[in-house]
This record gives C-alpha cells, structure tokens and sequence, in this order.
C-alpha cells in the first residue's frame, strides 16, 4: 500500500463530511466494476473537468468503488495554493506547469513520468481536456498525459492497458462565478509581461481559487448549499480495442512520444466522443440555452420546448436520463430554480430574464 493510498483512506471521513455539507447529493451511475481484476493491468480514469471538486470527487467515489493507488495531475494554479496544494501532493497529486503545457519537450517528459506511474500499479486519472473549461463546453483533448496508455501498451503488447470514461455534471458548480476573474489573471501572469502586471496576474489566478473554495471549507459560516452532483461512467476500454499500433507507429522516431504521435490523436478524438455522450445536460443546460436564444422566457415557454430538444439530443446520442424523468414542467421548474440559485436569472411575473450573460453561456454550452 502506497502512502498515497494510506492518505486518501485516512481522509475519507473528512472528504465525505466535506461533500456532505456542502452538495445536496451524489449520484453515481455506470456499470459494475471489478476494481481489483481491472487493477491487475495498467489502468487510468479518464474524465471531464469543470470543478477543482473533480479531484476530491473521484478519488473519493472510485476509492469507495476498490481502486487503490490513486494518482492524479493538477494544475500549479492548485498545487500552489498555501495549505491546499500540499495536501493534494500528499494524496497523490503530481503537478502541471501551466505556463508550459505547450512546450513539447515539458510535455514529453511528463508522459513518460505518467507511464512510469503507470507501470508501477498507481492508476492514474487524466483531465484530457488539459484544464477546467471556462466555456462551459467540452474543449479539445491534450494527448500529452492519455498518451502514456498508449506508450504503455506498446512497450509491451502483452498487457492490455485501458482506461474509464467518465462525465461529472454539477448543478452549482463552485468554481464558475469567478472564471472571469482567473482569466483575467491568467492572461496578466504571462512572461512577456512586465513584472508588476505578473504580480498582480498572480493574485487574481489564484485569488479566484481560493475566494471559490474557501466558502466550501467554512460551511457552517457561509451556509452555501451548490446541489447535486452527477458522475456517469461507461465500461472498461482497451487501448488496443481503438488503435492498432503496430499500423500507425512512425518510422526512425526518436522516442515512443514521438513513433505513437497518430495513435495518441486517434485515441484523444476517440475519448472526445466518448466523454461528449457521457456528459448528463441537466435541465438548467436546456433553460439557459433557451435564455441564450431569446432573452427572455415564461415558465411555461421553458416547458414546452423540453420534448423537442429532449428528442433532439436524444437522436445524437447525448446523456439525457435526467431531463428523461421529469416532466417538462418539472423540468423547466427546476432549470429555472437552479439558475436561479446562482443568480443568473430573474424571475418576474413568471417571465425569467437573464440576470448574468456569462453565467448562461456557460450553462448553454452543454447544448449550444
């Protein structure tokens, strides 16, 4: 048992208190797994990412589903915080520069790090999309830390490396309020500012971090309640079930990174697609998308257009188990009533207006 994992146990009491208190539910849905039987190859848990919550949740549920040794990249906007980042280190967190995640060399050498982990027993969960999405729809896969399966698989062909797709839909996402702030920090921190603009790019990137989560561990206090959560996982996929390797290998590479560059795109397009139809639209995505569209809308405007866009993500194959239990006036209830709660809409004499645009857009992406 790694010290990773002794941390990760140790702590559960705390995390599940933690989610407790501050989310209304958890609901995990996805096939049965044989945690110690898929644990006997290399293995990742391959997810979305639109919270810092990501990191806690999955440790914590896949924990509870018998996965040990749990390893994850964050970024050094996370691991860099006072009192937060070394605890993410201590669970088993390895840091991402974010200033050079397009550096080709950086990025080389973190993939073969996260083979050795990898290799080694850790299972890994990747963020493929390289960062929270500050747009709120699903952003293009990074192949530099998923493409570790597939240099992995193909050192030795013997073992059959796969990974788990997974989708995490919040209904309140904690981080989302202050998106603009961080990229206003984000773009202020570059190198090729001068120093003072840097100093305070810092402080806004991550300022924005901790006025998001500090609420979260000061519950009693702020008494913020940030709804369900959602967490959709589809069965076991084997890298090799995707790529043929031996096909797509470049010739006189100078390393694996370089001879599997093809197949580590086919598998990022693959995981795009994958994690895109696993993603639960909850009915706020339908509401706001409807705002986006027309400004303003009635109750009962909202209702009706729930069987017609049901029906239309349906036939693209999209995750629509929750609008699917609903009624449409259920659900324009509730769409409206979470948006509401982060006080992105107004409503007025049964007419709900938008209140903060970027808020909708955001929540619209889903679908839009």
């Amino acid at each position: 048992m790694t010290s990773y994992h002794q941390a990760v146990v140790d702590a559960i009491k705390g995390v599940r208190s933690f989610f407790e208190t501050n989310f209304t539910s958890i609901t995990i849905d996805g096939p049965k797994l044989d945690a110690a039987s898929l644990s006997n190859q290399p293995m990742m848990l391959v997810s979305t990412h639109r919270s810092h919550v990501d990191y806690f949740l999955l440790g914590y549920v896949f924990n509870k589903l018998g996965f040990k040794n749990l390893r994850f990249a964050a970024g050094d906007n996370l691991t860099g915080l006072p009192w937060i980042g070394p605890r993410f280190l201590k669970f088993g967190a390895f840091t991402v520069e974010r200033d050079t995640g397009f550096d080709r060399h950086y990025v080389r050498k973190l993939c073969f790090n996260v083979v050795s982990m990898i290799e080694k027993g850790d299972v890994v969960i990747v963020f493929p999309e390289g960062g929270r999405s500050y747009s709120g729809a699903m952003l293009e896969m990074r192949s530099g830390i998923l493409g570790a399966s597939v240099i992995s698989e193909a050192r030795d062909l013997s073992r059959d490396v796969r990974y788990i797709p997974i989708a995490v839909s919040y209904e309140c996402p904690p981080d989302v309020p202050w998106f603009s702030m961080q990229m206003k920090g984000k773009m202020w921190r570059k190198r090729s500012n001068v120093l003072p603009k840097r100093l305070l790019g810092n402080l806004l990137y991550f300022g924005a971090d901790i006025n998001a989560f500090l609420p979260l561990f000061l519950p009693r206090f702020l008494k913020r309640i940030h709804g369900a959560i959602y967490i959709d996982y589809g069965e076991p996929v084997s890298i090799r079930s995707i790529i043929d390797l031996a096909a797509h290998k470049a010739g006189n590479a100078r390393d694996d990174f370089s001879a599997h560059r093809f197949s580590m795109q086919k598998l990022s397009e693959a995981v795009f697609e994958q994690l895109f139809r696993l993603y639960r639209v909850l009915p706020l995505h339908v509401v706001a998308a409807q705002l986006k569209e027309h400004g303003r809308r009635s109750i009962t405007d909202c209702a009706d257009c729930f069987p017609e866009v049901t029906a239309d993500l349906k036939r693209k194959g999209r995750n629509v188990k929750q609008i699917e239990r609903l009624t449409p006036l259920e659900n324009a209830a509730e769409g409206i009533g979470q948006l509401r709660r982060l006080k992105a809409v107004t409503v007025k004499r049964n007419i709900c207006s938008i209140r903060n645009e970027s808020l909708i857009n955001y929540f619209a992406a889903t679908i839009v």
